[in-house]
């Protein structure tokens, strides 16, 4: 029996039902191209019990099994198994449905449903799921999947309303309740409520319309924004330094070139301080690393290269005011010629006074 679609989701459920058993079939479908085995039936010769699509050679549907294709709605051409999307794309999705009993049984399937898982997580790659179900068929459920592939992580959303169910009695389509992409919706032949009568002209197209919205690509961006040195006293120098990240971008360490040629100083702190063995003009250089998904990534700038200057005053010699020096010139002379002449005349009236000589 060749089985289509037959991809590695399909060989991780047969894995999975290989060791766990029957009792996770309903969970394992999910991940198959379509399911579960089942036994094959071709169009001159249909089961005489009720089941769903198992026909190999549908002269409208060729294999029935896999049932479940889409395309974008305003593509040209088929619908496929493999999607490729695009922002914004809108997107059909059509389910075939087929009693196969026997038409001539005349046995109906009751509460049939169609539902339509879609994805919930972002992804490039993924698939959307349908399952068939009726509370009389065997097995009671089948199922099959469709690609979904973008060149960016991204989601889909069902557009409510847009569920209809296109038949021989509704060739224009009836619209079908929006459960049909939570708990299932019902199907029927002339009327939505689940009956479906074995036979090819009782059969189906169920069709909704999805939105897809891809993420926005954010990608990590990271910079060594201001490095601010500051003198102190006795040559010490303390530095810090500013960084901006985003887009998932996160500082890991930094480098503090002092550029005295000194071991630079590695450290988990966005400041430090040195000090420098003698005076002169130093260029202080910041380098912040980034863990940038996963890869280190280095970021510097002139704004992260600063100066730093250190002298030290000289201290002026202290300068002895002169000793005092005596009073020569002009003045003194004088004075001494006043002295002089008045000693002269006291003698002089001395003597005159006395009368001790003659003229």
């Amino acid at each position: 029996m060749t089985m289509s679609k037959f991809t590695f989701k399909q060989k991780l459920t047969t894995l999975m039902l290989a060791v766990l058993g029957a009792i996770l079939v309903p969970a394992a479908i999910a991940l198959a191209g379509w399911g579960p085995g089942r036994p094959s039936f071709t169009w001159n010769s249909p089961p005489n019990y009720i089941t769903f699509n198992s026909f190999t050679n549908n002269p409208v549907a060729g294999d029935e099994r896999p049932f479940f294709s889409g395309k974008v709605s305003s593509a040209p051409g088929n619908v496929v198994d493999l999607i490729q999307v695009n922002d914004n794309d809108q997107l059909t999705l059509r389910v075939y449905f087929h009693n196969n009993a026997a038409a001539n049984l005349n046995l109906v399937a009751k509460n049939t449903k169609v539902r339509i898982s879609l994805p919930k997580t972002p992804s490039t790659y993924t698939w959307s799921s349908a399952y068939i179900s009726a509370d009389n068929a065997n097995p009671g459920i089948v199922s099959d999947s469709v690609d979904l592939a973008g060149s960016q992580p991204f989601t889909v959303e069902y557009i409510p309303g847009s569920a209809i169910l296109q038949n021989n009695v509704f060739p224009n389509g009836t619209p079908l309740s929006d459960s049909i992409v939570s708990t299932g919706a019902l199907v029927g032949y002339n009327a939505i409520d689940g009956n479906v009568p074995g036979c090819e002209q009782f059969s189906g197209w169920v069709t909704i319309k999805i939105k897809v919205k891809m993420q926005s690509i954010v990608t990590p961006a990271y910079a060594c924004t201001l490095l601010d040195v500051k003198a102190q006293p006795n040559r010490k120098v303390d530095a810090a330094v500013n960084y901006t990240t985003s887009g998932g971008a996160t500082f890991k360490n930094v480098t503090f070139d002092w550029g005295d040629g000194s071991t630079p100083l590695l450290t988990t702190n966005t400041s430090a301080s040195y000090t420098y063995a003698k005076d002169g003009t130093y260029s202080v250089k910041a380098t912040v690393k980034f863990d940038v998904s996963g890869t280190e990534q280095a970021a510097t700038s002139v704004e992260c290269s600063k100066q730093v200057t250190f002298t030290t005053p000289v201290t002026p010699p202290v300068v002895q005011p002169p000793a005092k020096l005596p009073v020569t010139g002009p003045g003194s002379t004088a004075a001494a010629l006043f002295v002089g002449v008045s000693a002269f005349a006291s003698i002089f009236h001395y003597l005159w006074s006395g009368r001790k000589f003659d003229l």
